[in-house]
């Protein structure tokens, strides 16, 4: 066992370092466009990034589904009926932009492509979500927890890192929270692209724990992630949070999935931003 145990953390020492190697060799081009950039640039253009389709607003404060009307922005608990059956233990989500065009070519970028140096320009983009995200669950300053979703063994062996912890690195290095790799993640499980909610939930269900250990009851904890979809990866983190004994658990995540008119508005909205650009 201790044998497998130290080949299984000398072969993920050499993903990394793989992967970094990787990082520097490629020419340095905008994720988004393709286009040349300086090589001390972001991997972002700034066009492509006022391009990003962003959330419209008025959001739920609880699963960051817009509420689709600005009369409602006078509200200060507004809530949508997406996540009225959601269990009790995660109590609010936040993103900035929806999951479409150049946001999700971002995603992918990180996620399926291993660009590394995206989850810095990720973690910019994510900060003003985190932010709102630990303000409702403490009323008082306090440095979050940031707990990124685990990937299984398998998977990391597949995928070579997890994006959703190098974004969590990525805003502990600026100061917005202490990295915390509380989760764990067992082995199974299909995957969740193009999944419907019931599947994507059973997918997932009773995945994760989080050893007693890693209890730190007097922090709010945040799950990070890339993306929001049907909310049941979270769901699960934040139950397997709940019953290790932490008792404010929030998530933020770069971007959300969006119904078809939902996209409609954010692309208005981003075509928008641009012109005011």
């Amino acid at each position: 066992m201790g044998l497998s145990v130290q080949r299984w953390r000398s072969w993920e020492s050499w993903l990394r370092g793989a992967a970094k190697g990787f990082d520097a060799l490629v020419p340095a081009a905008c994720v988004g466009c393709q286009r040349g950039l300086s090589v001390s640039a972001p991997p972002l253009c700034p066009v492509c990034r006022s391009r990003l389709p962003r959330l419209p607003l008025p959001r739920c404060e609880r699963c960051a589904e817009p509420l689709g009307t600005p009369a409602l922005n006078s509200a200060e608990h507004e809530r949508c009926g997406t996540c009225e059956s959601w269990p009790p233990s995660l109590r609010t989500v936040d993103a900035l932009f929806a999951y479409a065009d150049g946001a999700a070519r971002v995603v992918r970028a990180l996620k399926y492509h291993k660009w590394r140096s995206v989850a810095g320009v990720m973690a910019d983009a994510m900060a003003p979500a985190l932010g709102t995200v630990t303000s409702r669950l403490s009323p008082d300053p306090v440095c979050p927890l940031l707990v990124p979703v685990p990937l299984s063994r398998a998977r990391a062996r597949e995928r070579g890192f997890n994006q959703a912890q190098a974004l969590a690195e990525a805003l502990a290095g600026r100061g917005l929270g202490e990295l915390s790799l509380t989760l764990r993640r067992g082995e199974g499980g299909k995957h969740q692209a193009g999944v419907g909610a019931d599947k994507r939930r059973a997918n997932v269900r009773g995945r994760f724990w989080a050893p007693e250990v890693a209890i730190r009851p007097d922090r709010p904890a945040v799950i990070v992630d890339d993306v929001l979809t049907t909310g049941a990866t979270a769901l699960e983190c934040s139950d397997a949070l709940a019953e290790a004994g932490f008792l404010r658990i929030g998530a933020v995540t770069f971007a959300r999935t969006l119904r078809p008119l939902d996209v409609e508005r954010a692309e208005t909205d981003g075509m928008r931003s641009e012109a005011r650009g």
